[in-house]
């Protein structure tokens, strides 16, 4: 896991942001922390979950605070000399897997405003990712994000069918074809 960063100073004045301050920065909250940042970004992850049907956001929640995933803002360290501060764009959430002898890194959730501002960020992603040993790298998500990133490639797909709970009162088992 990595070493959990906040930003080190926000700027306190109205002078204009330096030339590192222009874009996003990414920030990853301590799983300890958690709980200070959730109410700012549930909102923001539990549209992301509900739009794309893969994830559950309590679940996730659970996750972020046992650090079974981590935490990702898009923090806009220009707007911290606005009033109300500093402003979270969006929030990402990582899980480290394992499968068929290779570690990879997945974005299970992902939500946000303004998305040309801090779509770079999936760098630091990728990078934590690689310290972290990974060899790939993932996003559980809707079709759109294929045209956000045109450098991941379509691995799998899923394949969903509605059950009606009361057709398995009237239907019968089906029997293998012979």
């Amino acid at each position: 896991m990595p070493s959990p960063t906040a930003p080190s100073s926000i700027p306190s004045t109205a002078e204009p942001p330096s030339v590192l301050q222009r874009e996003c920065q990414a920030v990853c909250v301590d799983p300890a922390r958690v709980h200070d940042a959730w109410p700012l970004v549930a909102p923001l992850i539990r549209r992301a979950v509900e739009r794309g049907g893969l994830a559950d956001a309590d679940q996730l929640e659970r996750d972020l605070c046992t650090g079974a995933a981590l935490l990702w803002l898009a923090w806009d360290p220009r707007s911290a000399a606005e009033p109300g501060g500093a402003r979270i764009e969006a929030a990402a959430v990582t899980q480290l897997d394992a499968a068929n002898g290779q570690k990879f890194c997945t974005i299970a959730a992902c939500g946000g405003r303004g998305l040309k501002r801090w779509r770079v960020l999936i760098g630091a992603l990728e990078r934590f990712a690689r310290e972290e040993g990974c060899t790939r790298m993932r996003i559980y998500g809707r079709r759109g994000w294929a045209r956000v990133f045109p450098d991941y490639r379509l691995h799998s797909i899923v394949l969903e069918k509605e059950l009606d709970p009361w057709a398995a009162v009237h239907d019968r088992p089906s029997r293998p074809a012979r």
